[in-house]
């Protein structure tokens, strides 16, 4: 409660001398509208988010001046968080997804030093509320994403000894994938997602630029395409899949301090991007999920690099397309 109380005066002394706050707010909505669901309990960024069950999961985390372990489920039908058991070891920047039932969780940095120097990874059982140990990762990578796809995990982009090796997870053999062909741009702090049976990589950062860039990766001809790029540079943001669109929104950007609240829909049939209506309040560090017809964007930061410590945001923002 005191964490809480204590982020809260922070936040009200950054907004008063324009620290913190909205910044690059959407243009024009084109459809869908927003809502707020309950706050997450544990406010924090550069978390891990996936959807379960019709049930929304977050992971760890940048909590105040803290690495964190917490694990939360939002029921939407409820609107309400419940504290599960925490990750075994506190991790930020880390990639979660959820195949089978399960949930799995991989990499990430284990503390603020931001040292990419963890390839371990667990598995959640939901009917247990607990987690067990997998195979590590081929290296240890961090800013990356975990995207479930025809019975397999992709672990994409990141930081680490070879950020283009794209990795396969196979949760039957408990083993990693390797012989794959390397993403085309390399990236961290990306989005991903998975469509009509191909993995998506959309735009994220290498060294302190934003990027655009748009590639697709197709498991049966083991070959990535580019695709029409985002239509603007994009870091720290999240991506999601809802009605047979790839949805993105948040993002910062390092070199001005600014924090996005625009949103793009991808359509697959005509490669092409179109803008929706903006999230309701620019972040960063943030993930997101789709669930049933709605898509839940979960937590971040409201201000962009160092600020992210004393900008937590403890928001779900809940689009609902028209």
């Amino acid at each position: 409660m005191r964490d809480h109380t204590l982020r809260r005066l922070v936040l009200i002394i950054l907004a008063a001398i324009g620290i913190a706050g909205p910044r690059g707010a959407g243009l024009a909505a084109a459809e869908g509208s927003w809502s707020r669901g309950a706050a997450m309990p544990t406010a924090r960024s550069e978390i891990g988010v996936t959807e379960l069950g019709g049930r929304v999961y977050a992971a760890g985390g940048i909590a105040l001046f803290r690495t964190t372990a917490a694990f939360e489920v939002y029921d939407p039908e409820a609107d309400a968080w419940r504290a599960l058991a925490p990750l075994p070891e506190a991790r930020h920047h880390l990639a979660i997804a959820a195949l089978g039932g399960r949930i799995y969780a991989a990499g990430g940095f284990a503390n603020l030093s931001f040292t990419p120097d963890r390839k371990t990874g667990w598995v959640y059982d939901p009917d247990r509320d607990q987690w067990r140990p997998i195979a590590d990762m081929p290296q240890p990578r961090a800013a990356h994403k975990l995207v479930a796809l025809d019975g397999r995990l992709y672990a994409v982009g990141g930081v680490g000894p070879d950020p283009l090796a794209l990795w396969a997870y196979d949760p039957a053999g408990n083993r990693w994938e390797t012989a794959l062909e390397p993403m085309p741009t390399a990236r961290e702090h990306l989005a991903a997602a998975a469509l009509g049976g191909k993995l998506y990589a959309v735009a994220g950062r290498w060294g302190r630029q934003n990027l655009r860039a748009v590639e697709a990766y197709d498991p049966a001809a083991n070959r990535w395409s580019r695709l029409a790029d985002l239509p603007q540079p994009r870091g720290g943001h999240t991506a999601a899949t809802l009605a047979g669109r790839i949805h993105v929104t948040g993002g910062e950007d390092l070199g001005t301090g600014g924090t996005f609240a625009e949103h793009w829909a991808y359509d697959p049939a005509r490669n092409t991007w179109r803008e929706e209506a903006p999230m309701p309040g620019a972040r960063h560090g943030l993930d997101s999920a789709g669930a049933g017809a709605r898509w839940y964007v979960v937590g971040g930061a409201t201000g962009a690099g160092m600020a992210t410590f004393l900008t937590l945001d403890d928001a779900v923002a809940v689009y609902a397309p028209d």
